[in-house]
């Protein structure tokens, strides 16, 4: 026969005595049936380090939490079951916790259960992909996709998961575009304050590397403006969010500086150096894209010569740049050699920082300017002129006087 949840709660408190108070705080609002007071016990035991030893947290879910989860909210029992199996010898122990949730979570045939089992699925996901099967991971991802999309008003922590596993896959895969992007998007589910600082750490050397790296990723401007670049600053990473921004403002002269005073730091990213080549040709695309993108509309029709003094590159440079950018869809234009310029109709939109920002508002002051100095000038004439018929008009009236 199982023991009982307070027998449970007995043998823990015999074999941690220090935890005494706590547990018998547990036994009597589980005796008393205050759930939802015995949640934010609970909660708050598990954020406790006195708690968070050994096998602990394993101990007081299984023989404790699962008797009476049924009667919590069901998305905080699939947070209490992902936060036990962090102290799991290994990750198939934790995948048969999370599925043995699932299981009972499924039997009770609520509608309700459905963000829990989603969370739960995920978390499997991410054991799944530790112990190396890709492919179960990735079938579990597309099936949470496709089963959250049906879903009205979802808890963000739930999001949070799908996107977050999304990222790791796409790691693993060396994805570095599809990485990114998952990633963003996770970090637009979670508070960055609330994350711990080694794994925002980390979590900001990955998105910045794959922001680099990412095909098609061609404006750093929603990385650069989220709190979690920052976490890069003061620590031996710090060359990676100043490379961010000479890439983002397409800055090839600080690119080549900053090449040169981390060498060291650039040749220990294996993948930075086998994509050496990569990085070399998007900062001289994103130059050209920041100097298409401060110069007026009305105004762009640019010589190839000053692309060429901005982007480091000879004419015939310049003519396969504008191909590729053209080939690209980041530009829209016609490229006349005999005049040797090109006439840009279009560059593809960016999320601009607050930097770019000053700049464009600057841009904007100047147009306000000379649209307030055309107005002025036509009002001017258009005053001139009824002045002038006026007078005809006066002429003409005493002419028709005299006659008269």
């Amino acid at each position: 026969m199982a023991p009982s949840a307070l027998d449970s709660l007995e043998a823990l408190q015999t074999d941690f005595p220090d935890l005494a108070e706590d547990i018998q705080e547990l036994a009597n609002l589980y005796q008393r049936k205050l759930w939802h007071q015995l949640t934010l016990k609970v909660e708050a035991c598990f954020h406790s380090s006195a708690f968070n030893r050994g096998d602990i947290p394993v101990r007081l879910f299984k023989g404790f939490v699962s008797d009476f989860g049924h009667k919590i909210n069901y998305l905080k029992l699939a947070q209490f079951a992902v936060h036990a199996c962090k102290f799991q010898p290994n990750p198939a122990a934790a995948c048969e916790l999370l599925t043995s949730v699932i299981a009972k979570l499924e039997e009770l045939k609520q509608s309700r259960t459905a963000e829990a089992v989603l969370f739960l699925r995920m978390h499997v996901a991410q054991h799944k992909l530790e112990t190396g099967d890709v492919a179960e991971c990735k079938a579990i991802t597309e099936s949470v996709t496709e089963a959250l999309a049906k879903l009205q008003d979802v808890d963000p922590c739930v999001s949070a998961a799908l996107y977050y596993v999304t990222s790791l896959l796409a790691k693993h895969q060396a994805a570095y575009a599809d990485y990114y992007r998952a990633a963003l998007t996770y970090l637009s589910y979670v508070s960055s304050d609330s994350l711990q600082p080694d794994f925002k750490l980390r979590l900001a050397v990955d998105v910045s590397l794959a922001a680099l790296l990412g095909e098609g990723v061609y404006s750093f401007g929603q990385l650069l403006q989220h709190p979690i670049v920052s976490s890069l600053d003061g620590t031996p990473s710090q060359w990676l969010h100043e490379l961010l921004v000479a890439f983002n403002d397409g800055d090839m002269h600080a690119y080549d500086a900053l090449c040169a005073k981390y060498a060291t730091q650039l040749n220990a990213q294996p993948a930075l150096v086998a994509h050496e080549r990569r990085l070399r040709e998007k900062v001289t695309i994103m130059a050209l894209l920041d100097l298409i993108s401060n110069t007026p509309p009305e105004a762009r029709s640019i010589a190839l010569a000053d692309i060429g003094a901005r982007t480091k590159l000879d004419t015939d440079g310049v003519e396969f740049l504008l191909m590729k950018a053209l080939a690209l869809h980041l530009i829209e234009g016609v490229i006349d050699e005999v005049a040797s310029i090109v006439e840009v109709s279009w560059v593809t939109p960016r999320i601009l920082t607050p930097a770019q920002l000053r700049g464009l508002k600057t841009r904007l002051d100047g147009w306000v300017g000379r649209v307030a100095a055309v107005a002025a000038a036509l009002e001017s004439e258009s005053v001139g002129m009824l002045a002038a018929a006026g007078g005809g008009s006066a002429a003409a009236a005493a002419e028709v006087g005299v006659s008269a």
